[in-house]
């Protein structure tokens, strides 16, 4: 019996190694911890904020700890936060001349933080971050290629979304500053041919009216020479083709 105990611990401690090498330094390099057990979950043997990703040996769980990204201060504002981990709260604050738009606080949930990070606004511009691009609300009405000459002369262009992660995100901050706001899509070159003001190709589009990938030519009022996209707040703020020489407000991205 003594000879049988001993031949399967080396059987595990073989499959430990050759087996589940791989998960057993995935677990490693997460920062996790090997469950004492199978029918208990993480949450509830390290607490609130662990769990489960792979296996380490006898099929137990490899419990990591989630957390959430890590929020920089917002432009012409800062956050507050308790950490990272599940359960963590982020709070924001402006800066003197600028009014706190969005939700607060808001709080780190094993999906991710439950809320975008409101946004600090000023008239006649509000400044946000996402993903690496920054983007300027320009709030006054200016005619499209009014717009893209006043995005031009601050160093950009009007924005072109090419991710739906992008798209949501614009919404997200419309609809904090309520209005039309002009996108740099147009057919003006070709009509029926959308492109961005650098000429890329449509990636993504998200037109209110649906499939097919691009509307008719023909404003809401059924007008014609409806060259000029902005994102429509009576559209949930989905992509609208407008009259290039009506007025609204700016996205610019830089």
């Amino acid at each position: 019996m003594l000879n049988f105990c001993y031949i399967l611990v080396v059987a595990c401690s073989l499959y430990h190694v050759s087996s589940a090498g791989k998960l057993t330094r995935q677990c490693k390099e997460s920062k996790g911890k090997c469950g004492v057990t199978t029918d208990v979950s993480c949450n509830r043997m390290f607490g609130p904020g662990w769990v489960e990703h792979g296996k380490c040996c006898n099929s137990r769980p490899c419990c990591v700890e989630s957390k959430c990204e890590d929020i920089p201060n917002i432009p012409n504002g800062k956050v507050t936060k308790t950490g990272t981990s599940i359960g963590s709260t982020a709070t924001f604050s402006c800066f003197i001349g600028y009014k706190l738009r969005g939700n607060q606080p808001i709080t780190c949930t094993e999906d991710g933080w439950s809320d975008y990070p409101p946004i600090c606004y000023a008239y006649p511009d509000s400044i946000v971050h996402f993903k690496g691009s920054t983007y300027k609300f320009h709030y006054r009405n200016l005619e499209w290629l009014q717009a893209e000459i006043h995005c031009k002369g601050q160093g950009g262009n009007l924005t072109s979304i090419e991710t739906e992660d992008e798209n949501n995100y614009l919404k997200y901050v419309a609809n904090l500053i309520p209005g039309f706001w002009w996108i740099g899509l147009s057919d003006i070159k070709t009509e029926g041919s959308f492109q961005w003001t650098l000429s890329q190709q449509l990636k993504f589009t998200d037109w209110y009216q649906g499939p097919p990938i691009q509307p008719d030519d023909e404003d809401d009022s059924g007008g014609s020479n409806a060259d000029c996209v902005l994102l429509n707040p009576y559209k949930s703020y989905q992509w609208s083709d407008e009259i290039c020489r009506i007025g609204a407000l700016a996205i610019c991205e830089f």
